[in-house]
């Protein structure tokens, strides 16, 4: 059976790397391309990928992606076919991360890209070695103005949980046991509040599960996608 193109948006200061892993482990199956969304907003990168995407596909994104998924999907434009979320939330940024992303804009700003880098690698990578060395690499070479960019999108994203109810596609929400970055329970509401959607929990990994847990992540997609093209309905699972 031939599945819509799956169309995957990366995290903040990530690019493919970060999900082919994935990509990999789905095989011929499925057609996947990444797609990085361009902006200073989740809006204008919502039309950056919507710019670049077919007129059909499924949607998957991860964390920052996450929030340019939804933005997609609450559009409403008939082209998303299905959706999957991981690792993210529809809550508006925190205090504490706006002044965190504030923090880390100033320090670019500064001179110390790198230093940033240096802060923030360690907590989506949770410290593990062969993880961090990747998000380090990507960061570093999407550039500061990228880096810059997207945490301005991040810090001023809007809350999305009044709107999830009339989302009108079907959804699989992927959070991951130590996330602490988005932690599961922020994910496990999002799922909660979608009329048709799927809560999958994956355990022994934190906020870079396509890099940490690639197999448990492409299984969670597999089998949403193979139950979404045979017609079967979705339901939260927990």
């Amino acid at each position: 059976m031939k599945h819509p193109p799956l169309i995957m948006l990366p995290a903040l200061g990530a690019d493919s790397r970060l999900w082919q892993p994935v990509i990999d482990e789905l095989g011929a199956e499925f057609e996947c391309s990444v797609v990085r969304g361009e902006g200073q907003t989740i809006q204008a990168m919502a039309d950056h990928v919507l710019s670049a995407a077919p007129n059909e596909f499924v949607l998957v994104g991860i964390s920052m992606g996450g929030y340019v998924a939804l933005e997609i999907a609450l559009r409403k434009t008939g082209r998303v076919k299905a959706l999957a979320l991981f690792n993210t939330s529809a809550i508006a940024a925190p205090e504490d991360r706006r002044k965190n992303s504030q923090g880390l804009i100033s320090l670019v700003n500064s001179g110390g890209f790198l230093e940033a880098i240096t802060r923030t690698a360690p907590a989506v990578s949770r410290g593990i070695p062969e993880v961090q060395r990747v998000v380090e690499a990507m960061t570093e070479e999407l550039g500061e103005q990228v880096f810059v960019d997207q945490q301005l999108a991040v810090m001023h994203r809007s809350d999305r949980r009044a709107e999830l109810a009339a989302m009108d596609c079907p959804t699989l929400v992927v959070g991951a046991a130590e996330d602490i970055i988005t932690p599961p329970a922020l994910s496990e509401d999002l799922a909660g509040r979608l009329p048709d959607a799927r809560f999958v929990l994956i355990h022994e990994s934190g906020h870079f599960v396509p890099l940490e847990q690639p197999q448990a992540a492409a299984t969670a997609l597999q089998a949403f996608l193979r139950n979404h093209a045979e017609g079967s309905p979705q339901v939260v699972g927990r």
